[in-house]
């Protein structure tokens, strides 16, 4: 099956029946960041800038895409690979509560493997299938709908890391459950422009305490934290849509576009129509956007 002809991901099938192959991922890298390998059936190595990864089918790996991954698959091998931009993944993602978990979880190499007799790997199947048939389809609402079945595939993942690591966790402490809550409540209000004591009002802590979870555990004070969520969020806004500035700002919870430009320049040294502007002339790389909302512990 052929690749998408859509610039935010690849997806295909791909079988070995009498010789081994090896995908190379240099020329995804110019648009993709982040991969997933399904094999169904056989042995196959991702080789990536973290190491090996051996697979042994039905097995599922997903992670960071370097301009140095690739795939090997041995000949009598069977399965399915996704490369997908930072877009995809962050539509995918999108911005429900589990949104702070599900994004942290998503920036590690992991690998899940599965029992023939695994309901998983029938879902599993189901999704590639689906998200191949988009590739190929390259419709109206593709990007919509391969974001969806990334979405399941990130929860099924999540779910076997669960499960797999079920029986030798032991209990979390106290202040990893507390900067979860954090995080989560900043999902949910950072469009409200909550400031950092509301946060630690909300979650029944003083703000001494909630600044010192952030720094020992992540290094930054919490109201850094909340700005840079917000940050993300406009430069996705900014470089995805549309939107006018003003609009962006009153949807972001500021009072005034003149907030918000100051508040963005602040940041990225540039007024949020310097940005765009310099985006849609450039189409630079997603690897060239200001610092990521991915420092959580």
């Amino acid at each position: 099956m052929p690749d998408s002809v859509t610039p935010q991901f690849r997806a295909a099938r791909v079988d070995c029946a009498l010789q081994e192959r090896m995908i190379g991922t240099q020329a995804a890298f110019a648009r993709s960041r982040w991969f997933a390998f399904f094999l169904e059936s056989g042995h196959a190595v991702a080789q990536t800038q973290a190491g090996e990864f051996e697979l042994t089918g039905p097995a599922l790996q997903w992670g960071p895409l370097d301009e140095d991954t690739r795939l090997r698959i041995d000949a009598g091998s069977a399965g399915h690979y996704l490369f997908l931009s930072d877009r995809m993944l962050d539509d995918a993602i999108g911005v429900v509560a589990e949104a702070a978990d599900l994004r942290q979880f998503a920036r590690r190499h992991m690998v899940v493997t599965l029992g023939r007799s695994d309901p998983r790997t029938t879902d599993l199947e189901t999704l590639f299938e689906r998200i191949e048939a988009e590739a190929a389809r390259a419709a109206f609402g593709t990007e919509i709908s391969v974001s969806a079945y990334i979405r399941l595939l990130l929860v099924a993942l999540w779910r076997g890391r669960e499960r797999e690591g079920a029986g030798a966790r032991t209990t979390v402490g106290q202040g990893r459950r507390e900067i979860n809550r954090f995080r989560n409540l900043v999902e949910a209000h950072f469009r409200a422009r909550w400031k950092a004591r509301q946060y630690a009002a909300a979650l029944g802590m003083s703000y001494d305490r909630l600044h010192d979870l952030c720094v020992r555990s992540v290094g930054k004070p919490p109201a850094q934290l909340i700005r840079e969520r917000c940050f993300h969020e406009a430069e996705i806004l900014l470089r995805r849509t549309t939107l006018s500035a003003e609009r962006i700002s009153a949807m972001l919870g500021f009072s005034s576009a003149s907030q918000f430009n100051h508040f963005f320049k602040a940041i990225a040294q540039e007024t949020p129509g310097a940005f765009r502007s310099r985006i849609a002339s450039s189409q630079e790389a997603p690897a060239t956007q200001a610092a990521r909302f991915s420092d959580w512990p």
